[in-house]
């Protein structure tokens, strides 16, 4: 009940019947093709009027207030992230390996660089570092071993 007033009043700029435009300013500049995705998939009710949805805001709060809505946040905040790592990309990855000039495991690296995702640390950062040679595995051919660490090596110029 509480998030519902949050919501209603953070939208009380807004007419009570929004349009696609309204919307993806109300969702922090979500796309277009996301949010009809959104409308097509009927997560928030809506009606017609021609070509144009409209889309009453408690229909708006009531999808704000949903899991989906949650879900998607997350994924636009992990999106947020990784663009950011990649524009200081180059910075991150020079801090990483003056990091590893004594051993370190892969949960101590990404905590260096305030990473949640292993997924986005590995295809960002271990891999890349790995393949140059400019980081190295502890324990040779293993790589899924939970004792691995990675340590600073010498970069292989082509």
């Amino acid at each position: 009940m509480q998030d519902r007033k949050i919501y209603e009043r953070s939208l009380s700029d807004y007419p009570d019947v929004l349009t696609v435009p309204d919307l993806q300013r109300a969702l922090d500049g979500m796309c277009e093709k996301t949010i009809r995705g959104i409308i097509w998939r009927g997560e928030i009710s809506s009606f017609k009027i021609g070509t144009k949805h409209m889309i009453p805001k408690e229909s708006l709060i009531d999808y704000m207030l949903s899991d989906n809505y949650k879900v998607t946040m997350k994924r636009r905040m992990a999106a947020k992230q990784a663009i950011a790592l990649q524009k200081d990309l180059i910075l991150n990855r020079d801090r990483l390996l003056n990091y590893c000039c004594q051993p370190r495991s892969k949960k101590e690296m990404m905590q260096f660089l305030n990473l949640n995702s292993p997924k986005l640390f590995y295809r960002l950062f271990l891999d890349p570092l790995l393949e140059t040679g400019e980081l190295h595995r502890t324990v040779k051919n293993q790589a899924c071993i939970s004792t691995q660490k990675y340590i600073r090596g010498v970069r292989i110029k082509y």
